[in-house]
């Protein structure tokens, strides 16, 4: 048993408060279900779990960025 895994809610944390301040004007519920959902899916996926959190934020900085471009070019 590993006793310094990550966990997925660590993880989610971490990613929300990283991409908070960077998507300022997102809503934090929105980037909170974005992260939370990429978590997720490559938690249950990955073989090694210690970068999950790291490629889980990438995912959803591009994700988030494509949104707030798409909001933009909606307005």
């Amino acid at each position: 048993m590993d006793l310094n895994a990550p966990d997925e809610e660590s993880m989610i944390r971490a990613a929300v408060a990283g991409l908070g301040s960077r998507f300022a004007s997102m809503d934090r519920s929105r980037i909170e279900s974005v992260v939370q959902r990429l978590v997720r899916e490559w938690f249950a996926t990955a073989r090694v779990k210690t970068f999950v959190g790291i490629i889980a934020e990438r995912h959803a900085r591009a994700e988030l960025l494509q949104l707030r471009a798409d909001a933009e070019a909606g307005a």
